[in-house]
């Protein structure tokens, strides 16, 4: 989308959680007024009022940073008004405050420089569009991703227990993921309810757990107690309790992150982009990209989202030299979940493709880092055509050439 930017004035908006400050200025950097917006929706026509007071007619822009939390009503709302409205990236903010000479920071001053940045990277922002289901997907993911740090924080407290009961166990249960380990601990959470029991009794009550499980593990977990023996220490019961409770959290936490998932299945079906059709997109990684990536058309090709992405490099020119650098400033999440998407591709045997072209930029005498990042571009397009085209991804068969950006 051109535009005329001498006709426009421009809105940039500071958004929390009670309180918004934005900034009117024209397309020169001329501060023309600064304002404070309740974030309550019955506001918003208040602050319309207002800003008229100021434009005199004149057609207005807005720039909000996050318009999928704490800006996704004052978004929606100036949308309905028929308002143009871009996503500024927080980090070009943070950038572009940190490139004058007053280091200060106040919402007014971060207004300011999110309306300098929509005014200079116009072309490049991405439209804002918080429709319900890429905010349903990421709300959705965030509840997931913080029950799974929570049985992270679960494991590891658990493994401090279960080291000083038995010092070995990681060699009869390499993990604590296992049906069979959690199992086994919770009934046996100390060494000493497992003396004078011998393997056939312990075969029949792992194989509560898992039906599958052989009489030469029961004689392996029998014999590694044995030998290591049992310490009596105090407070045994209690600790034994401790350990109960370790495990029943970790079993009800992945029961929440399982629920959570098939929910997500259900809206990545509902957008219709067919990411999970790409070998090595569980519905993790799909819900990720498309929580981040929102409506495919605020991107008018591949290379807009590779730049919000963080992928796409920037580039620095002084006279006849040009160099281009590592883009460190996109939106984090989504450049990770690419990263994590090229890491699985480049695989030997996932992604025949992909590994060959990997292998081609190695061989061309990049280094690995770079090669990734190649990788990822190329992912990008691919991601890019599935959600515009909501069609499954087709492994081609021919050796692919450098697509144009």
């Amino acid at each position: 989308m051109k535009i005329d930017k001498m006709k426009y004035l421009y809105v940039g908006v500071d958004l929390h959680k009670n309180k918004h400050v934005a900034v009117l200025c024209n397309c020169v950097f001329d501060k023309i007024h600064t304002f404070k917006i309740d974030n309550t929706p019955t506001k918003f026509p208040e602050f319309i009022k207002q800003l008229e007071n100021y434009t005199k007619g004149q057609d207005v822009i807005f720039g909000l940073e996050d318009v999928s939390f704490y800006g996704r009503s004052l978004a929606k709302y100036l949308i309905q008004q028929g308002y143009i409205v871009k996503e500024v990236n927080s980090s070009y903010t943070k950038k572009k405050r940190q490139a004058g000479t007053n280091r200060n920071k106040s919402d007014e001053l971060d207004a300011f420089a999110i309306c300098k940045n929509l005014i200079m990277e116009f072309d490049k922002l991405p439209f804002a569009n918080p429709q319900d289901i890429y905010w349903t997907i990421k709300q959705t993911l965030s509840s997931r991703n913080n029950y799974m740090q929570m049985a992270t924080n679960i494991k590891v407290s658990l493994h401090n227990f279960l080291v000083h009961n038995y010092p070995n166990y990681k060699s009869f249960f390499k993990d604590l993921d296992s049906k069979t380990a959690k199992g086994f601990f919770n009934q046996f959470p100390s060494p000493d309810l497992l003396m004078g029991m011998d393997s056939n009794e312990l075969l029949l009550a792992l194989k509560q757990f898992n039906k599958s499980t052989t009489a030469k593990k029961a004689e392996e977990i029998i014999k590694i107690v044995q030998e290591n023996g049992c310490w009596e220490n105090g407070y045994q019961l209690e600790r034994n309790n401790l350990i109960k409770w370790y495990i029943s959290t970790l079993n009800d936490l992945e029961s929440k992150m399982e629920k959570l998932e098939q929910q997500m299945d259900l809206l990545i079906e509902e957008t219709g982009y067919p990411l999970k059709s790409i070998p090595g997109v569980d519905t993790v990684l799909a819900a990720t990209l498309i929580a981040n990536i929102g409506d495919i058309n605020r991107f008018q090709k591949s290379s807009k989202l590779a730049k919000i992405a963080g992928i796409a490099p920037l580039e620095h020119s002084s006279g006849e030299t040009t160099k281009q650098y590592a883009n460190k400033i996109g939106n984090r999440e989504l450049n990770k979940a690419f990263y994590s998407l090229a890491l699985t591709q480049i695989r030997e045997g996932v992604n025949p493709v992909m590994y060959e072209y990997y292998q081609k930029k190695i061989k061309e005498g990049r280094k690995k880092k770079q090669s990734m990042v190649y990788v990822e571009r190329r992912l990008v397009n691919i991601v890019f055509r599935i959600m515009k085209n909501k069609e499954p991804y087709v492994q081609p068969k021919a050796k692919f050439e450098e697509e144009s950006a």
